[in-house]
């Protein structure tokens, strides 16, 4: 990568695959076992190469889990989740919304980003958008007023669904020398009811009772600090000067109804923020957190003062005039053709669900494949208490998550696939937030965890895909369990034993019982060899004079070029946010990566013969001494 660059992540992406792997044998019935395919066990040994996490689920106290027996494992859930989007990737699987990836449309708010950077066209879109203008006021400071925003009190009507109130007349701002004389003036995340009186379209009084003269009823609403809302990790603007009078609805005026597609949007949106609202700002050096509830939809019974907008056939609306807007298109629309084609084709199979199953209300069919607990071996000790933020991604970060620095309000915009953490020595940053930490005890580098994968009714290149999965290459790992943006949970997984049963041998009387034959690595491979094969005849692939490989395909050499990459931690952190707001250009693909990497060693390579003795003479000497001949 270029050194001029500031761009880093510790996380990049395996593309999406354009063509799906279609699964078109019969799925074999759940009740019986064919003696034609696979059947057996997968013993597997998982040995931590850095310290490791798996919670159990407890977040104030936090240990690694435990089974039933009380004994430290890694749970079956755990294990089976890791192999499925290992076959995903590997299996050139369909993406299924609600399964695989929940649609929704990304929020947003551009204010001041700085020129040049990823956001400065969007800043100015989101400006158009609210139709930002400048005015000044009578004392002749320049302030802002976005001209299409509205105001008004969002309801629930008895069926569930939401609308909003318009407020007679329209929102006021309140000067902050009323809000001091209010004793309002540290008054964060909250409403308020209040008198006030009126001059031009600001609040110069505000009482919390009704004394005053000429004094009207009204809310006032004091927005929280926000925290940027579009990914950049640790942004936090300044607390906000202004608060702002709603003054009674008009319950004359129409309601404005709310869609069931905004207020879900606006819901996965506060689900999304919502830890990072719970940071609060600080106040003469104390926190004092904020309740993210406050952001809530209401319930019944409730209201809320809101602010709204008309924009591209939706409604929005938040606690703050500059509120956050919906981009115009979901994230499944930036999904490659081929998946969403295929939503709504019921009998459309995929390799990964052929094998591991599927559950909806009106179809379901059982896993071929069961994932037991793997225990820990030996008596682990868990390490000291970590306290860190994880500083979970978010999809509004669109130059990190969207090929090609676009976003969300361009037509050809597309995800750049499957995240996947870099691989890294663990090297978390401590963090004295309380309220946004996660708290670890890991388990130390060289634990090992050992278990059991059970199959039933597999042909031989199907269970090719899972053992694949499991191993994947030599010198690849898994990762596994919390922190990984920090380096924790790096695996590496070790087939130690491939037990198939032969059913026809096992049924007769003088091989009652026998023990199943134990393969061979050697056999491990032919099965993945076997699914190798049968994948690139499906998906068209040749090479000539060459046995056709998927290894091949771009998909699989980034997905493997990040699981056997270890990087320095400094070079795959989590930016600061100085850095997120000079952004120039969007993350770079793990392909450019890959490239990188293959042209120095390529350059190694060549400078390395160069630098030998290559006269005929020596290359002889060097032939004979290869293959111990005279």
């Amino acid at each position: 990568m270029p050194n001029d660059t500031i761009v880093r992540a510790p996380y990049n992406f395996v593309p999406f695959t354009t063509k799906i792997l279609e699964y078109k044998d019969k799925i074999p019935a759940h009740n019986a076992v064919d003696p034609a395919l696979k059947t057996g066990e997968i013993h597997v040994t998982l040995t931590a190469e850095t310290p490791v996490f798996v919670s159990d689920g407890n977040k104030d106290n936090p240990h690694f889990f435990r089974g039933p027996d009380g004994a430290i494992q890694i749970p079956g859930s755990t294990i089976r989740g890791m192999v499925r989007q290992n076959m995903q990737i590997l299996g050139f699987g369909l993406v299924r919304l609600g399964e695989d990836m929940q649609d929704q449309r990304v929020f947003y708010r551009k204010i001041a980003d700085a020129r040049g950077s990823t956001g400065g066209k969007l800043k100015e879109y989101y400006h158009n958008a609210l139709a930002i203008e400048s005015l000044k006021s009578p004392t002749g400071k320049t302030y802002s007023i976005p001209q299409n925003v509205k105001a008004g009190y969002l309801r629930r009507w008895e069926d569930g669904s939401y609308f909003i109130q318009p407020v007679t007349g329209d929102y006021l701002r309140v000067s902050k020398k009323a809000l001091v004389s209010a004793g309002l003036e540290n008054c964060y995340a909250q409403t308020v009811s209040v008198c006030y009186t009126v001059s031009g379209d600001r609040a110069t009084a505000v009482y919390r009772d009704e004394s005053g003269a000429n004094a009207q009823r009204g809310i006032l609403l004091c927005p929280g600090v926000d925290t940027g809302g579009d990914g950049t990790r640790g942004t936090k603007p300044k607390p906000p000067s202004h608060r702002y009078i709603f003054p009674p609805a008009d319950e004359s005026a129409a309601p404005v109804g709310i869609s069931k597609e905004d207020e879900l949007d606006y819901a996965a949106d506060w689900e999304s923020r919502k830890n990072s609202l719970k940071g609060g700002t600080k106040i003469n050096g104390r926190q004092l957190p904020y309740d993210p509830d406050f952001w809530k939809l209401p319930k019944d019974g409730e209201e809320k003062p809101v602010f709204y907008i008309h924009h591209n056939g939706h409604v929005f609306f938040g606690m703050s005039p500059y509120l956050r807007i919906g981009y115009r298109f979901s994230l499944k629309d930036g999904l490659p053709k081929s998946h969403w084609e295929k939503q709504e084709n019921t009998a459309f199979l995929d390799w990964p669900r052929a094998i591991l199953g599927w559950a909806e209300k009106e179809d379901s069919r059982r896993s071929r494949v069961s994932f037991g607990g793997f225990p820990a071996q030996g008596d682990p000790k868990e390490q000291s208490l970590v306290t860190t933020v994880l500083g979970n991604p978010k999809i509004s970060y669109y130059p990190g998550y969207l090929a090609e620095g676009k976003h969300y309000n361009q037509e050809d915009f597309q995800l750049r696939g499957y995240k996947q953490y870099w691989l890294k020595d663990a090297c978390p940053t401590p963090t004295d937030k309380e309220n946004a930490a996660s708290r670890l005890r890991p388990l130390p580098a060289g634990t090992r965890f050992a278990g059991v994968i059970r199959y039933k009714n597999l042909r031989p290149e199907e269970l090719g895909l899972l053992l694949w999965a499991i191993r994947l290459e030599e010198d690849c790992y898994q990762s596994v369990g919390m922190g990984k943006p920090y380096g924790y949970g790096r695996m590496k997984a070790s087939i130690d034993e491939l037990r198939e049963f032969d059913l026809s041998a096992m049924y007769r009387p003088e091989h009652l019982c026998a023990a199943p034959a134990a393969a061979s690595a050697d056999a491990v491979q032919g099965y993945i060899d076997a699914y190798d094969a049968a994948a690139a005849k499906a998906m068209y692939l040749k090479k000539p004079k060459k046995r056709p490989s998927i290894t091949s395909t771009d998909e699989i050499r980034d997905f493997f070029f990040l699981k056997r990459t270890i990087r320095p931690g400094d070079e795959v952190s989590y930016m600061t946010l100085p850095e997120y707001q000079k952004v120039g250009r969007p993350l770079p693909a793990t392909a450019d990566f890959r490239k990188e990497a293959e042209e120095a060693v390529q350059a190694a390579a060549v400078a390395a013969f160069a630098s030998e003795d290559n006269s005929l003479e020596a290359m002889k000497a060097r032939l004979a001494q290869r293959f111990n001949s005279k």
